[in-house]
């Protein structure tokens, strides 16, 4: 489970930001026949960005369809267990919680649904954890977060270098290992552009990759095949 091509939707269709800014969506394709592509690695993670800047998932039909097509993980404006259920119940093999994760949903969240079915997004901006969609920053910051996450015996988070998203720059591995160093399951997520930013990845339980493939700089075939080799950061 080490690549996880990304869908974002925004207005039903299949965008993409940078540093996770409405006014940057670029459109890519249609969601379904992208699901359909992302099939290969046998899982997609999906966001929906209309939930996520209005805090409801929106686009619940539309999700149901893409879980039809290939399995995922899907995130987006969840603020409540509702939300939680509602993803599951679109056919989402696991729900990715960021705001409401900080602000006490988690643990009834993992109580009720098991870690195995919860991701956590930390989206790391300034050292904070970013909220909202990435438009406010908390006062949490990277190593209290981690504390928080591991207590509430979280497993798996999707960490996020906000200035890194979208830019095909690398990835910001000092951000992500203090995750991973504080024993969580790392998805790595912002700034993947080439094979050898997979290769700095490898170490971690996976890896978001959405730019670099809709730009072509590698296919998800190559990136699958890298992700398997077993080197470290």
């Amino acid at each position: 489970m080490l690549a996880w091509p990304a869908i974002d939707l925004l207005g039903g269709r299949a965008v993409r930001l940078v540093h996770g800014k409405r006014e940057t969506a670029e459109v890519v394709g249609d969601p379904l026949e992208i699901a359909a592509r992302w099939a290969l690695a046998g899982q997609a993670h999906v966001v929906d960005l209309d939930a996520a800047f209005a805090g409801a998932p929106s686009q619940v039909a539309l999700v149901r369809r893409i879980a039809e097509i290939v399995p995922v993980e899907v995130g987006g404006g969840v603020r409540s267990l509702d939300d939680i259920q509602r993803w599951l119940d679109a056919g989402a093999r696991r729900v990715v919680v960021g705001t409401a994760a900080f602000s006490g949903l988690l643990e009834p969240a993992l109580a009720q649904f098991g870690p195995e079915r919860i991701v956590v997004a930390a989206d790391v901006k300034d050292g904070k954890i970013a909220v909202k969609g990435w438009t406010d920053t908390s006062d949490v910051s990277v190593i209290q977060a981690v504390t928080m996450l591991r207590d509430a015996g979280a497993h798996t988070v999707l960490v996020t270098a906000v200035h890194r998203d979208g830019t095909m720059e690398g990835p910001d591995c000092t951000v992500l290992d203090h995750f991973h160093e504080g024993g969580l399951a790392v998805l790595a997520s912002g700034g993947i552009g080439t094979l050898e930013h997979l290769v700095q990845t490898r170490k971690y339980a996976g890896t978001i990759i959405g730019k670099a493939l809709y730009a072509g700089r590698f296919t998800l075939a190559e990136a699958m095949s890298v992700l398997t080799e077993g080197a470290r950061c």
